[in-house]
């Protein structure tokens, strides 16, 4: 088996980059009620989930990619969260784009996406460090989710 190249690689660190972003602006709010980084934030991560979930390519405004869009970043995104993980996230995006910062359950939605986010950033430093093959059974359900 070929090693992975740097760039497959390369992969999970923007993924990570990208975890990390989601979880610098729901810590702000939660920690310091500042919201001006949530929203831009959360619209990207909700974008790209959703993407996930309909399997369509996600391109966002001026031509970036959105997260989700590779191999690597489907794979860990598979590896960390379940399908039900990902509706649930999904569903607190949404609430919080909303309601921010005015509901008081916002604060508690945006703790548990710390949490979601932190595991999936992570996983994808994990991976970016320890890369190995992908068992078929994983393989399989990258295919279907692509």
């Amino acid at each position: 088996m070929m090693p992975m190249v740097l760039q497959d690689r390369a992969q999970y660190l923007s993924l990570a980059l990208f975890a990390q972003k989601v979880v610098s602006a729901l810590t702000e709010f939660v920690d310091e009620n500042r919201s001006a980084k949530l929203k831009p934030s959360l619209t990207e991560a909700l974008d790209s989930l959703r993407r996930v979930n309909a399997r369509r390519p996600a391109v966002l405004p001026q031509g970036r990619f959105a997260a989700f869009t590779s191999y690597e970043h489907l794979r860990t995104v598979e590896e960390v969260w379940s399908a039900k993980e990902r509706g649930d996230a999904i569903r607190m995006i949404r609430i919080l784009l909303r309601t921010v910062p005015k509901a008081p359950e916002a604060k508690a939605d945006a703790e548990k996406l710390i949490d979601l986010f932190s595991k999936l950033q992570d996983q994808a430093l994990w991976n970016f460090e320890q890369p190995r093959p992908v068992s078929p059974k994983v393989m399989q359900r990258l295919c279907q989710l692509a």
